[in-house]
C-alpha cells in the first residue's frame, strides 16, 4: 500500500468529527486519562525528551501495528466460525490497542513535538510478521494460520510486553509516563492470556500439517522477537547477570538495550517455554530452531 512518506504520527491523533470523538472517547478512553497537557517540557533536559520521545514514537507504532493484526485475526476467525467467545476477546483487544496506540503517541508529542520531517515519528503502513491469511483455503487451513498468528503475537509478544511495561512504569519519575505505562500494563495480561487459551482450543482441532504451523510460528516469532528487541545482545552476554529495575535518576519511560534484553531472555526462560511445553509441544527445540 503506497502511503505519503512524511505522514507522521502526529495524524494518529487528528481530528475528525464531534461525534466520532465522542464515540471514540467513550469506548476507549479509561479514566484516569493521563494530563498530556500538563507535561511540563521546560522540567525536562532536551536529550532526554528527544530520547523518550523516540522510544514511545517507536511504541505508537506497534501497538497500530497490533491493531491491524488483531483485525486480521478477528476476520480469519470470523470466516472460520469459531465460537463467539474467541470475537468478544478479540474485539475488547483491538479497542484496547487503539487506546495504546493513542497513549503512546501523546507521550511522545508531548516530549518532544516532531519537526516537519523526521523518520523517528515517521507513520507507516503496518507490516504483520505473517503471510496473509488462506481465506480461499480449507477451514483447517484458515485455522491453522491463525493459530500461527496468535503464537506470534498473543504468546509471544503480549506475554513480553507486560514485564517490559511494568518495568517502565517502575524507572519511569514522571508520573504521566508512568500513568501511560500503567494503563497499558492493565492490558497485557488479558491478551496474552488470550493467547494461551485460545491455543488450548484450537490447537487439538489441527492436522499433523497444522501442529508444524504453529511450531514454525514459534520459531520464527521467537527468533524475530530476539532480534528486535535485544539489540543485538545475545544470552551469554547476560548469562549470570542480576537484573536490576528501580527508580533512580530521573526518567521519562525509558529502558536501556541491556533492561530490554534482560527482561527478554528472563521473561522467554521463565514464563514462555514452560507454558509452550503445557502446549504439549518441544519447547526446548522451538527455542533452538529461532
Amino acid at each position: 500500500m503506497s502511503r505519503d512518506p512524511e505522514l507522521g504520527i502526529g495524524e494518529m491523533l487528528g481530528a475528525t468529527t464531534s461525534r466520532l470523538a465522542k464515540i471514540h472517547r467513550d469506548q476507549v478512553h479509561r479514566e484516569p486519562w493521563p494530563r498530556f497537557e500538563a507535561f511540563d517540557r521546560d522540567a525536562w533536559p532536551a536529550a532526554m525528551r528527544e530520547a523518550a520521545a523516540v522510544q514511545w514514537a517507536g511504541r505508537a507504532r506497534a501497538e497500530h501495528g497490533s491493531v491491524q493484526q488483531f483485525s486480521q485475526l478477528a476476520h480469519a476467525l470470523t470466516v472460520a466460525c469459531v465460537p463467539l467467545h474467541l470475537h468478544g476477546a478479540l474485539a475488547r483487544m483491538i479497542t484496547d490497542e487503539v487506546r495504546h496506540a493513542e497513549l503512546c503517541a501523546e507521550m511522545a508529542l508531548a516530549c518532544a513535538p516532531p519537526r516537519a520531517v523526521d523518520v523517528a515519528f515517521a507513520w507507516p503502513s503496518p507490516m504483520p510478521p505473517w503471510p496473509p491469511a488462506p481465506l480461499d483455503r480449507s477451514r483447517d487451513a484458515i485455522l491453522a494460520w491463525a493459530a500461527g498468528a496468535i503464537a506470534i503475537a498473543c504468546c509471544l509478544a503480549e506475554t513480553l510486553s507486560r514485564p517490559m511495561l511494568d518495568a517502565i512504569a517502575t524507572v519511569a519519575t514522571c508520573p504521566i509516563a508512568e500513568a501511560v505505562a500503567r494503563q497499558i500494563g492493565r492490558d497485557e495480561h488479558l491478551h496474552a492470556s488470550f493467547g494461551w487459551d485460545a491455543l488450548v482450543v484450537l490447537l487439538p482441532t489441527l492436522d499433523d500439517g497444522g501442529r508444524r504451523h504453529v511450531e514454525r510460528s514459534f520459531s520464527l516469532g521467537l527468533g524475530a522477537l530476539e532480534q528486535s528487541t535485544c539489540c543485538g545482545i545475545g544470552l551469554t552476554e547476560v548469562a549470570g547477570q542480576a537484573l536490576t529495575i528501580a527508580r533512580g535518576e530521573p526518567n521519562l519511560g525509558t529502558l536501556t538495550d541491556l533492561q530490554y534484553a534482560m527482561i527478554f531472555y528472563a521473561t522467554i526462560e521463565g514464563e514462555i517455554l514452560p507454558r509452550i511445553g503445557e502446549l504439549g509441544l518441544d519447547a526446548a527445540a522451538l527455542w533452538s530452531a529461532r
